[in-house]
């Protein structure tokens, strides 16, 4: 009997996902055709923080971490790096940083992908809920240390590939709510102006 009741309960969840499908699409293509105003409207207060991040939510990871990536440049007057430079994405205050975000998802942890150890650089890492981003900052230090801590994997390549190569890219994971995450949180976290010396 359970068995059965099972499949009842997967058809009603089926036939909700039926229902709502294409109203989800519609939603992701609308988000879509508005994310590249997004940035500016919040600067213009049009619309709020919180809603930028809910709005943004629904992207794809690869469309809406360019944009958080955009935004936090933006929003505390950050400098470009150039790709050739081979330190981060961007620098303020005379420090290089690479900025990385990981968005809600299955498995409720801050991924953090292409870390690249022999760049001469910090990093901010962003971990965004629906509404708000959780900022951490990190030295190059800190963040091999975390490297070795969480037991970094090499997010591309197969191991053959990977022995003789010099520039290997790593992704680390911190599950939110774990104890890790509780570590970061007391150790990494920053609010308000996070480049202001007195707080660096």
């Amino acid at each position: 009997m359970p068995n059965i009741m099972n499949r009842i309960e997967v058809k009603k969840t089926i036939r909700v996902i039926l229902d709502s499908i294409d109203k989800s699409r519609r939603l992701k293509e609308s988000v879509e055709s508005v994310k590249d105003e997004l940035i500016d409207l919040t600067f213009e207060q049009e619309i709020s923080e919180q809603d930028f991040y809910k709005i943004s939510s629904v992207l794809s990871t690869q469309s809406r971490s360019p944009l958080w990536e955009n935004y936090f440049i933006k929003k505390h007057g950050c400098e470009r790096v150039k790709r050739n430079e081979d330190r981060g994405d961007f620098k303020k205050n005379g420090r290089y940083y690479e900025y990385k975000s990981s968005g809600d998802n299955q498995n409720n942890s801050v991924n953090i992908l292409q870390i690249r150890p022999w760049q001469d650089c910090d990093y901010i890492i962003q971990s965004i809920s629906d509404d708000r981003a959780t900022t951490f900052v990190l030295t190059h230090a800190e963040m091999m240390l975390e490297m070795e801590r969480l037991k970094a994997t090499p997010a591309h390549g197969t191991p053959k590939a990977l022995k003789e190569n010099k520039t290997i890219e790593y992704g680390i994971r911190v599950k939110r709510g774990s104890a890790d995450w509780d570590r970061w949180i007391n150790n990494y976290r920053k609010e308000g102006d996070i480049f202001n010396p007195e707080t660096e």
